[in-house]
């Protein structure tokens, strides 16, 4: 029997593989032996469609042919000794174990000199990361799972919990069968499942959360519900915050976001008078070109109500299995292990002195988020790009553009599946995989889960880890990347928190799963800002015009790109092709019954989707992203690379797009019947 985390969404679920079989732990503390059906049927897909050997062509237009390992790490070398640091990219995964996270950012950022690094985190947690820096000072969730079990009051923002993050959504419902009073709360255009659980469901227009959220401050301000003792003690930024906030009264507010003046008032009840409040999000507030500014205004109301710790906590759902570890590690494009930053020279200095290089070593200017590296490749900036353990060729916004450079640059993909990456890459490196390697993961709540070897690794695959440390030495820099195996590279990676928020310097792998901080993060009510307190920002809100909104996001049973899941006939069941769905008063004014094709449009790129019929709101849409190119409707062909300007995470959420129908062309007349 053999422990180890779920390798999917963020929950971090502990798992035993016993006998081929898996199941919960029920002494994992943070979920307690519950999962969802996607683990169950990892045994089964482990295997199939896997990479074995390194492959190397050097033109794509070449074929494949195998190479041995150190073949692949001489043309490594020469690749990058050829070039310089701001000519390479490397781009990680949310998906990786926290040691080869270490591995690979030091290697990139202390001795190749550049800070030309990203990870897929930046297409869902970065926006969370700014707002929770921006309003506490520092990344982290501040509160835990226990927070779920004697609340009263559940309110999910662009989360369908109940798909995406299932084992949290279980628990509140538990939670509700518990006390009837306890209420549920979904803010959704569509209808989802979670929505269909809810006791309120406020359908509101696409992308307007913060006029909302702005609205039910204005409310909580003008019926004096407010909480200016701890406002006063705690938080700083209120007067400046109310000023925006007095620009949306619910009378604007309910026409800007399409729903009743009555919800905003309930909303605005529940905040003031709830025992204990949790505000739970995900990318339907983060995948925003407003993204920081909806996490914030929704954070906003947290701080002016006082509840955090035993009243609250505004909680944002992590996405992947490991984002929690990456961004304790500092694998985006200006982070450095234990929540340091390079813009601050007391954190490269440390750094330095602590990897044993020269000072001046870690660059001070933070390198270009992954959308930005696509535009650097297509002018010939950024010649050299190592993807780890992801799949932009499908995940990323704009693909036609990502497509183009993908065939431009000398791209190396390294992962356990063939997967559409792979189709545009110049060298293939054969990676391990969960149950294959050793090392730890760190789930939603700030539990790292030490998940152990159960299963060689086919092939000539090797852990992540591994990869980066051998090209290491081939690169010279052997003796300061001397480990033995994963526990030797934690020992390392552990020290470099000591002192800090996510301090884990006292953790061995003896001692997991173990959560780092206090169950309230923020305990003492400090915060590791300037001033030692929270901070609410004045949140504007800024209108977008479309005809039809669509929204990309996941179905129930598959993760991502379907790389692992879409191999399991059991989770593919329902799922196996592309849709569209609509809502069944549009469908009806355009003459569309279910099951037609219908042409989605965005400047010059169209997609023929099959659609269904649902609960979405009127003139949106949703598409699910994850199916890649193999399907010739791959979703984020329609997206568009504009970027919230703080966090650089892409707009998802939000894509104005025409419908043609047997060849004609709507117009809104006949969308509004």
């Amino acid at each position: 029997m053999v422990s180890f985390q779920c390798p999917y969404c963020g929950v971090g679920c502990g798992l035993l593989w016993e006998e081929g079989r898996v199941r919960g732990d029920k002494n994992h503390p943070a979920t307690k032996g519950e999962l969802c059906k996607k683990p169950v049927y990892y045994p089964k897909v482990m295997k199939k469609g896997r990479l074995l050997k390194p492959l190397y062509r050097e033109k794509k237009n070449q074929p494949f042919r195998e190479v041995d390992w150190q073949t692949a790490y001489k043309v490594l070398k020469q690749k990058i000794e050829r070039l310089r640091g701001e000519e390479l990219y490397f781009y990680l995964s949310g998906q990786l174990m926290t040691e080869d996270i270490y591995v690979a950012n030091k290697l990139a950022k202390g001795f190749l000199k550049t800070n030309n690094m990203d990870a897929n985190s930046r297409l869902c947690m970065a926006t969370p990361v700014s707002a929770y820096k921006l309003a506490f000072g520092s990344d982290g969730p501040p509160c835990s799972y226990e927070d779920l079990d004697d609340a009263d009051c559940f309110v999910f923002a662009g989360s369908n919990a109940l798909w995406t993050h299932p084992v949290i959504f279980k628990r509140i419902l538990k939670r509700k069968l518990e006390r009837e009073d306890v209420k549920i709360v979904v803010i959704d255009p569509i209808r989802t499942e979670t929505a269909k659980r809810a006791d309120m469901y406020v359908q509101l227009r696409a992308g307007t959360d913060t006029a909302l959220f702005n609205s039910i401050l204005y409310v909580l301000y003008d019926k004096g519900w407010v909480n200016k003792e701890f406002i006063n003690n705690y938080v700083e930024g209120f007067e400046e915050t109310m000023e925006e906030c007095l620009k949306y009264p619910p009378t604007v507010a309910s026409r800007v976001c399409q729903i009743e003046e009555e919800q905003i008032y309930k909303l605005a009840e529940l905040y003031a008078f709830s025992k204990k409040l949790i505000s739970l999000w995900c990318q339907g507030l983060n995948q925003s070109s407003q993204g920081v500014n909806k996490n914030l205004s929704l954070i906003n109301l947290h701080l002016a109500t006082g509840r955090l710790n035993e009243r609250g906590c505004p909680f944002s759902l992590t996405g992947q299995p490991n984002a929690m570890g990456g961004r304790e590690m500092g694998y985006l494009s200006n982070g450095l292990p234990g929540y340091r930053d390079v813009r601050r020279e007391e954190d490269r200095t440390f750094m330095e002195d602590f990897w044993g290089i020269e000072r001046g070593s870690i660059k001070p200017q933070p390198g270009p988020a992954i959308t930005e590296a696509i535009d650097l490749i297509l002018k010939g900036e950024i010649k050299f790009l190592w993807v780890v353990c992801t799949n932009p060729a499908v995940t990323l916004p704009n693909l036609r553009k990502v497509w183009e450079a993908l065939e431009k640059v000398f791209l190396v993909v390294q992962d356990a599946y063939w997967n559409d990456t792979c189709t545009f890459a110049n060298l293939i490196l054969p990676a391990a995989q969960m149950g294959e390697k050793e090392g730890v993961m760190t789930g939603s709540d700030r539990t790292i889960t030490v998940c152990r070897k159960f299963s060689e690794p086919p092939g000539e695959a090797k852990p992540d880890w591994i990869i980066f440390k051998e090209l290491a030495e081939y690169l010279g820099y052997g003796r300061h990347f001397p480990y033995r195996d994963s526990k030797e590279v934690f020992e390392e990676l552990k020290l470099s928190t000591k002192g800090r928020l996510c301090d884990i310097s006292n953790f061995n792998y003896q001692q997991l799963p173990r959560r780092w901080g206090k169950r309230w993060l923020y305990e003492e009510l400090s915060f590791p800002t300037d001033s030692g307190k929270a901070k609410m920002f004045p949140t504007p809100y800024e209108h977008k015009d479309a005809d039809f909104i669509l929204i990309t996001g996941r179905t129930k049973n598959q993760w991502h790109t379907m790389t692992r899941t879409g191999k399991s006939e059991e989770l593919l069941k329902g799922e196996e092709e592309p849709y569209l769905l609509m809502n069944e008063e549009d469908a009806r004014n355009l003459g569309v019954l279910e099951g037609d094709f219908v042409e989605v449009i965005v400047g010059d790129v169209s997609l023929k989707l099959k659609v269904r019929l649902g609960q979405v709101k009127r003139r949106h849409l949703f598409a699910p992203f994850g199916y890649g190119l193999a399907y010739e409707a791959v979703v984020n062909a329609l997206t568009k690379d504009v970027c919230d300007p703080v966090s650089k995470e892409p707009e998802l959420k939000f894509t104005s797009v025409n419908l043609r129908v047997r060849d004609r062309r709507l117009s809104l007349y006949e969308v509004e019947g």
